[in-house]
Order: structure tokens, then C-alpha cells, then sequence
């Protein structure tokens, strides 16, 4: 698990916070399947990189930032490919201050090839729930692999 985090989800947070499409970009495998958020759709690597750009570009054009802390509530690893659940908390602030916080929750398959974790699959919600921010308190933190070790 340490390796996902390495190779995935402390980038993940790197790239959103820095508006990197790039580098967020490669962290996804060329297969990716994406599905659900706010439009409801299933889309592949293509689409998904064309809507992370442009949304991207757009929040940096305005001068607006975004940052992304996830929490897991599931996570299961074996051999190559992992399956893992939580919550993720964004904050989105614009350029004069204004902030907002929305929470929902996640489900990725990842797949390690050539050495590296890759993500190959990325569900997510924004469902409106009073108790997101309750869930996202309690689930794990992303560097606490030893609660998810048998």
C-alpha cells in the first residue's frame, strides 16, 4: 500500500493542488474507465483528459485553486491490482477568497504494471449526504496502511 501511495495518491494530491493535468493524467492508465460524478457518465482516458484540461486551465485562468484530501474506508491489495473505497473532502477557493467545501465519496481499481500503481478504474459521487463530513473524519487517513494489514 505504501507503493499505491507513493505512486498514486500523494501525486493525486500534488497535481490537483498544483492544476497539473499532466502529471494528474499520468497517474491514470491509458484504459481508464471513469464513471459518475457530477455528470453522471462512463467515459474513457480521452474524454476524462479533456475535462480534467480544460477544467484545469479554467480554475487557473480565474485565479481559483482546488485541493483534494481523500480518506479510505476500504482498501484491499493483492499482488498487482488494488480496490479502494473512502471519502474525499475538495476544497475549491476562488481568486477573491470565496471558498467551498464538498465531500463524496470514491471507489478505484488500480493496476501495478511495470513497476508502477496506475489507476484503471475511478468512480466517484457528489452526492449531498449531511454525514460526508462525518464519514470522511472517520475513515482513514491515507498514510495509515496498517489499519487495512490482516
Amino acid at each position: 500500500m505504501r507503493q499505491l501511495n507513493d505512486d498514486v495518491w500523494h501525486p493525486f494530491a500534488v497535481a490537483y493542488a498544483r492544476l497539473d493535468a499532466p502529471a494528474f493524467l499520468a497517474l491514470h492508465a491509458p484504459e481508464l474507465i471513469r464513471a459518475g460524478g457530477p455528470a453522471k457518465q462512463v467515459i474513457g482516458f480521452a474524454e476524462y483528459a479533456d475535462q480534467i484540461g480544460k477544467w484545469f486551465a479554467e480554475l487557473a485562468g480565474r485565479g481559483s485553486s482546488v485541493s483534494i484530501s481523500l480518506r479510505f474506508v476500504e482498501r484491499i491489495v493483492a499482488n498487482d491490482v488494488a480496490s479502494e473505497r473512502g471519502v474525499f473532502r475538495l476544497v475549491s477557493t476562488r481568486a477573491d477568497g470565496d471558498g467551498r467545501t464538498f465531500y463524496g465519496r470514491f471507489h478505484t481499481y488500480s493496476r501495478r504494471t511495470d513497476g508502477r500503481w496506475r489507476i484503471c478504474v475511478d468512480y466517484d459521487t457528489d452526492e449531498r449526504s449531511a454525514t460526508l463530513e462525518e464519514e470522511f473524519l472517520a475513515a482513514f487517513d491515507v498514510d495509515d496502511v496498517d489499519a487495512f494489514k490482516e
